[in-house]
């Protein structure tokens, strides 16, 4: 389920904090060294998710931050961000198939961007092809702190 990340602010600068060092940062932010913490605040145009794992009994848990910015003016979705406390759990693939579909059937064009590596690729790759979309790569675009150059895929649909 997504939450609002304003109401999960805490529990998720957290998990953030946890992972700071982390090649997924890396592979999130797309930059290496870039130790920063997403800031969950509200702004304009972009909208920042938690993905809650609904609990049967206690607490609901966060496993996943999912965030994107929507250009009204050119009917456009992109600047996607995408990090997963707890790989493998479906629910986070399960939440952001259904946002991005009815983003999808919402908007003229939705883009986003991927290191490669990155292990969500075979799934963004389906959801591209899924909606007839379009996938470009670029290579060695960035560089990671252990000095090696990893690709970037740039993913399009365009629907109108």
């Amino acid at each position: 389920m997504l939450v609002p990340a304003i109401a999960k602010k805490a529990e998720l600068e957290q998990l953030f904090a946890k992972h700071i060092y982390d090649e997924d940062m890396f592979l999130y932010n797309g930059y290496p060294y870039c130790n920063t913490i997403p800031d969950l605040t509200p702004a304009e145009g972009i909208y920042k998710w938690a993905i809650v794992e609904k609990a049967v009994y206690g607490d609901d848990k966060v496993v996943g931050y999912f965030t994107y910015y929507i250009n009204n003016h050119c009917e456009s979705v992109q600047n996607f961000g995408l990090y997963s406390f707890d790989r493998g759990n479906p629910v986070i693939g399960i939440d952001v198939y259904k946002k991005m579909k009815g983003l999808i059937k919402k908007y003229r064009r939705v883009e986003w961007r991927m290191i490669g590596g990155n292990p969500v690729e075979k799934h963004y790759d389906k959801l591209c092809k899924h909606f007839k979309g379009h996938k470009v790569t670029l290579c060695d675009v960035v560089k990671d702190n252990k000095g090696m150059y990893h690709n970037e895929h740039i993913y399009e649909i365009v629907t109108r």
